[in-house]
């Protein structure tokens, strides 16, 4: 096998120093432990650094000497909370294979009980284990391309392991080409056929993709790729258009299928196959985003983050939420967590009902708007879309004091924002949603923080 740079992370007792070295012996490779590095960068021990510079200051050390490491081949085992900063993970994953080190939190209180490392939370040893795994497991998760559970292992087992883990490739070829076939079968875009083509037999890229019905309208696939070219990882992000989501999951071991943003109609539907639904996806019944790591799929909402962050700075009471679906739950969701009282505004009122059962939220019709005089606006129907020229309220609803987001983005002047500027309200476009949502989709799919203003760029 030739030489690779493999990253172990994980949390403290779970090998990742004597695995890395005896990985080190079988490869042939050097190793390098960023504990010692920082130890031997700064003269004192961790807990000295703990005591003098506090946890923070210890991650700013770490972050430094991170950043220094070769990026050729090698070893490397990390501290426990070295990939709580994504920077770390962004300078760690350029050309490597990361394997996640697990183990049960009894297992690493034995192996850790009589260390002198400094508390993270003042709580007594076994409870800190548990709470600080709970919290850095969706982190780790997004960091890794492998995981290994090293409960029972010796250290020389495990490092054969993760050989063997790394030599059988990302995928069964065979597997992969019969997935890839379903996706040319669809309207691809001929460019993107050939390069899967061209990658369908590579063991060792991942794939990711949109998986909704209708979904090859996605500007998603060009703005991944380019990500993915930016921080070197060896992926690639394609169209999945299936109808049936469960039966289209139950394809996917063997493929190499490593992440899913998911889109109209499976939100919901996606939901009952899915092994662990995160608690913002689940409070809002919807899920937009699948993380799927050694065939564990892991569901997560990003919608309502897209619709949180460009309300920032903006202030007001009242809410109104046009709509009754997934993408209005989101709303609700992100506007409460804004301080807003949000009402859900739908053609059908049953479904506003509903929706607002779980949310405590006021709701009517459409037509209902003008007895509310809200601050903020929020479409999530999907009228304006397109070539569509219709608005969901009428126009004279619209007043100056009003903020009004349209999460409809193609196009990005819809007929919704046109009619809202020129009644002198300030608006903002859903392509402020598509880019927020994203980013924080793709920190959850690969670990990296990409810069907001680098995704604006590439959608124009």
């Amino acid at each position: 096998m030739a030489k690779r740079r493999i990253v172990l992370i994980g949390y403290r007792g779970t090998g990742k120093s004597s695995i890395g070295k005896a990985l080190a012996l079988q490869t042939g490779q050097s190793h390098l432990d960023t504990d010692q590095l920082i130890v031997d960068a700064t003269g004192k021990t961790i807990p000295e650094i703990f005591n003098s510079e506090g946890e923070a200051g210890f991650r700013e050390i770490e972050q430094h000497v991170i950043a220094r490491i070769p990026s050729g081949a090698g070893i490397i085992s990390t501290g426990g909370g070295a990939v709580i900063r994504p920077a770390n993970v962004q300078m760690l994953r350029m050309n490597s294979v990361i394997v996640l080190l697990t183990s049960k939190p009894e297992i690493i209180f034995k192996r850790i009980h009589k260390t002198d490392r400094p508390s993270l939370t003042g709580l007594p040893p076994k409870e800190e284990i548990e709470n600080v795994l709970e919290e850095r497991m969706p982190t780790y998760r997004s960091a890794a391309d492998f995981v290994l559970d090293t409960s029972t292992t010796t250290a020389r087992e495990a490092a054969t392991q993760i050989l063997e883990l790394i030599q059988s490739g990302i995928c069964n070829p065979e597997k992969r080409m019969k997935l890839i076939s379903s996706v040319i079968q669809t309207s691809i875009p001929s460019g993107e056929k050939i390069h899967l083509k061209k990658n369908a037999g590579c063991s060792d890229i991942f794939l990711y993709g949109i998986l909704g019905y209708p979904c090859m309208h996605s500007k998603s696939p060009a703005i991944y790729n380019h990500l993915f070219a930016d921080y070197g990882i060896p992926a690639h992000y394609t169209w999945f258009e299936q109808k049936n989501p469960g039966e289209f999951l139950k394809s996917l071991p063997e493929t190499g299928v490593r992440g899913l943003s998911v889109t109209i109609p499976h939100k919901v539907t996606i939901m009952p196959h899915l092994d662990e639904v995160k608690h913002d996806a689940e409070s809002i019944g919807a899920v937009n985003t699948v993380l799927i790591l050694n065939d564990e799929k892991f569901g997560y909402n990003t919608d309502w983050k897209g619709i949180y962050r460009p309300l920032e700075g903006v202030t007001g009471e009242k809410a109104v939420i046009l709509g009754a679906g997934g993408a209005a739950a989101a709303a609700v969701y992100a506007v409460s967590m804004r301080g807003y009282t949000p009402v859900i505004l739908n053609r059908s009122p049953d479904r506003a009902i509903h929706l607002a059962r779980k949310t405590g939220a006021e709701t009517g019709k459409l037509e209902d708007i003008g007895k509310f005089s809200p601050d903020l606006i929020i479409n999530t129907t999907p009228v304006g879309m397109g070539k569509d020229p219709n608005i969901p309220i009428p126009p004279q609803v619209l007043k100056p004091e009003m903020k009004v987001f349209d999460l409809v983005y193609t196009p990005k002047d819809t007929p919704l924002l046109q009619a809202a500027l020129a009644a002198g309200c300030s608006v903002i476009p859903g392509t402020e949603m598509f880019i927020h949502q994203l980013a924080e989709q793709f920190r959850i799919l690969t670990g990296i923080e990409a810069p907001v203003s680098r995704i604006r760029e590439m959608l124009g």
